[in-house]
């Protein structure tokens, strides 16, 4: 088959030809559908990230497909899984023991215990791809309720955006800085799901403050002018969420939170942002970091897909296009997710 995997030392992409993989007696062999790209691939080409990998592994971690086998030791443990059966990827892979320290207490989106799928092992760039069966996540709808596209976005794309506002209590004031492909859910998310009363988007693109319009958000603005919007409207910034992850994204929500208000840092577009520390002392701020989503929290956000709570910007494209589709990803040319179908 053809599959886009990761080489040591590429700059892109690299299309190959391997073999369809058998699963093992604990895993399933999923015909892909559809598979998401997210700019975390980018960190395998970004020398200054720390990884362990030197062997070639198949990307993406977005996948949505049907089980078309099942490992010997499949049936007896997951008694629900079949043939055909319409599903995603819990791409995190975590390891779901309860002697694990964080799976066992929840955090199974913290679970280090083994490499996620398309993120040093391989994912679903590929027709097909064997996972382990814990990380499997019936979708529970049909293809038309729930397309096998949006499927795939809701791995991660909404998934992320969801658990980064697990904590968002109704009517507060929330700012969304960053309207890419996880802040266009999160402007839906903090409206439709969480209840905000107030959702303030931030983006330097004119188009993209058009869609969070579009989709919900009260006021959207650049990050300029957001200190006018908020004088001139008499509002305070209960939460901000910065979806973009460097030093002028998070230097302006810390600028513009309330005292005693809380910053949540979800994009990783930077290795590391400067804390200014007598500004946030003085407003007493709350910083936090946010890291993908559990596998629980999934099945949560196939329930909100299946409603029709949020309607995530996709771009579809079909798997030969890869390359272009990662470069276009790559060199910020895509307006929301780009969704590779096969």
């Amino acid at each position: 088959m053809t599959a886009y995997r990761w080489f040591p030392g590429a700059q892109t992409l690299t299309k190959a030809e391997v073999a369809v993989p058998e699963p093992a007696a604990d895993e399933v062999l999923v015909k892909i559908l559809a598979a998401g790209m997210c700019h975390s691939d980018m960190l395998y080409y970004d020398t200054s990230f720390q990884h362990t990998k030197t062997k070639p592994f198949i990307m993406g971690h977005e996948g949505a497909g049907e089980i078309i086998a099942l490992g010997e030791s499949v049936p007896s443990t997951y008694p629900d899984f079949h043939l055909n059966q319409y599903v995603v990827i819990h791409a995190r892979n975590p390891c779901l023991l309860s002697t694990c320290p964080v799976c066992s207490i929840d955090a199974d989106n913290l679970c280090a215990r083994y490499f996620p799928c398309g993120l040093g092992i391989d994912g679903s760039y590929a027709p097909y791809m064997v996972v382990h069966a814990r990380a499997i996540v019936p979708v529970n709808a049909t293809k038309d309720e729930i397309p096998p596209p949006l499927a795939a976005v809701s791995t991660d794309a909404v998934l992320t955006s969801y658990h980064a506002m697990k904590d968002l209590r109704a009517g507060e004031t929330v700012l969304v800085m960053g309207i890419g492909g996880l802040g266009i859910n999160a402007v839906q998310i903090a409206k439709n799901v969480k209840g905000a009363q107030i959702v303030i988007a931030a983006d330097l693109r004119d188009e993209m403050l058009q869609e969070a319009l579009e989709v919900g958000a009260d006021y959207a603005v650049k990050p300029e002018d957001l200190g006018s919007l908020l004088y001139n409207h008499g509002l305070n910034v209960d939460t901000a969420y910065d979806f973009v992850g460097v030093g002028s994204t998070f230097k302006s929500v810390l600028e513009h939170i309330r005292p005693r208000g809380t910053v949540i840092i979800v994009g990783l577009g930077a290795t590391c942002v400067e804390l200014p520390l007598v500004p946030v002392t003085r407003k007493e701020v709350t910083v936090k970091s946010s890291l993908w989503g559990t596998k629980k929290e999934l099945e949560e956000v196939l329930v909100i897909l299946k409603d029709k709570k949020i309607r995530p910007l996709i771009e579809t494209r079909h798997f030969v296009h890869a390359l272009e589709a990662f470069e276009d990803l790559k060199n910020s040319r895509l307006k929301g997710r780009v969704v590779m179908v096969l």
